[in-house]
């Protein structure tokens, strides 16, 4: 593209806001894919779970994360931060925390042992999905804690 020319033709204020699209790359935006699951502890369905969604992206990319909190009978429909319901299509790691642990003042003991690992709060816990275009329910089963 030869910007004198364009520059001469189309005015500095166009050509200007010409060369940021393309240096740009022109975002395209990212396409959501509706998502529903069951969180299990112990072969159980488990409410009160926070599930977040993070996609596994390439360098560079920028891609949303979807959470959601499970019900009663453990499910979840899944939601960007912006409240856009969904979740990009991928591979997704998995964070869960639990909203109903007892979180006694420090130096306290709880009086009820927690529900899930600490290791499933954090990027390395080993749990992970895959959201495809009209994919099965996501059933996401995490061990309880033994005593």
């Amino acid at each position: 593209m030869n910007v004198a020319f364009v520059h001469r033709r189309l005015g500095p204020v166009l050509t200007t806001l010409i060369l940021a699209a393309i240096s740009s790359g022109c975002a395209k935006p990212v396409k959501l894919v509706p998502v529903e699951g069951v969180i299990e502890i112990g072969g159980k369905p488990a409410e009160g779970i926070v599930v977040q969604f993070l996609p596994q992206a390439s360098e560079g990319e920028k891609r949303p994360t979807s959470f959601a909190t499970t019900g009663a009978d453990g499910t979840f429909q899944l939601s960007t931060y912006d409240g856009k319901p969904g979740a990009v299509e991928g591979t997704h790691n998995i964070l869960l925390a639990d909203t109903l642990e007892e979180r006694p003042a420090q130096g306290s003991r709880a009086s009820k042992p927690p529900r899930l690992d600490s290791r499933f709060g954090t990027i390395t816990g080993g749990l992970t999905a895959t959201v495809s275009e009209g994919g099965e329910p996501i059933k996401v089963q995490v061990p309880g804690i033994a005593l």
